[in-house]
């Protein structure tokens, strides 16, 4: 990767605790400044590394107080219209050196940008070109028949849900009918069994007092309490008068047709 074209303006990279203590080393020593810049850093690199540590703490703290420093002066730098200027200044050298170098293509199999020149053909590399990306479409076509496969798979899982839900809604949609019917036959029943018995007067027991007083008529809301009391009375055989009477109305109603359900 090319680098940049440095920025003059920006703050200067502070030096490092070793830079310190190089710096430091030439100011104390005249001979050791006039050696030359190899033989000068390879005997205070040996320095340095033997150098203890509580003299290395002091070189550390002013490295990291310029470094911080540094830091701040470099974030306002970088909002000052002289960074801006310097940075569309180095965007645009790198744009043109971009096109310089040649114009580039994406691979429509690996969507990777490939440099726009060709390869002989029949050579190794063209061969070899050639072979992977025979692999690539190989794996796409096996990858397309897997997903044609789920998907056939799929499609016949959501028509069997469809199938069941529209099964259970119909027989649902039956049963509701059913139920609609039999409650209708149900208050049918219970009118014909008023006109039937309506003029009947039971009189009402009970299971602890036998003896108690009480009268019953049936009406359509009353109609299971009013069987209910009769068959007791019929278990009993208690007021067989009074049953015999029910069982002749009953008869009467089914002979003139006005309890039809029960024919």
């Amino acid at each position: 990767m090319r680098r940049r074209p440095q920025d003059k303006n920006a703050p200067r990279k502070p030096p490092t605790a070793f830079m310190l203590y190089v710096k430091h080393r030439r100011l104390q020593s005249e001979q050791l400044a006039s050696l030359p810049f190899g033989e000068r850093n390879r005997i205070l690199g040996s320095e340095w590394s033997n150098l203890p540590a509580d003299q290395k703490a002091g070189f550390f703290n002013e490295a990291k107080e310029l470094r911080d420093k540094y830091t701040q002066l470099l974030a306002e730098y970088k909002k000052s219209d002289a960074y801006k200027d310097w940075l569309a200044s180095a965007e645009s050298t790198e744009i043109q050196k971009t096109k310089s170098r040649g114009k580039h293509k994406l691979d429509p199999i690996s969507g990777s940008v490939q440099p726009d020149y060709k390869i002989p053909i029949f050579t190794h590399e063209f061969l070899e070109y050639n072979r992977l990306r025979e692999v690539v479409l190989r794996q796409l076509k096996k990858q397309a028949v897997q997903l044609e496969e789920e998907t056939a798979l799929l499609s016949k899982h959501v028509d069997n849900l469809v199938n069941a839900e529209a099964k259970t809604k119909s027989q649902l949609q039956t049963y509701q009918e059913q139920l609609d019917n039999e409650e209708q036959l149900l208050k049918r029943l219970h009118k014909e069994l008023v006109a039937a018995l309506g003029e009947i007067v039971l009189p009402h027991t009970t299971v602890n007092d036998p003896n108690s007083k009480g009268t019953e008529r049936i009406t359509e809301t009353s109609v299971e309490s009013f069987l209910s009391q009769l068959g007791q009375l019929h278990k009993s055989k208690q007021h067989m008068d009074v049953v015999n009477k029910v069982i002749q109305a009953l008869n009467t109603a089914i002979a003139k047709k006005v309890l039809k359900l029960l024919i």
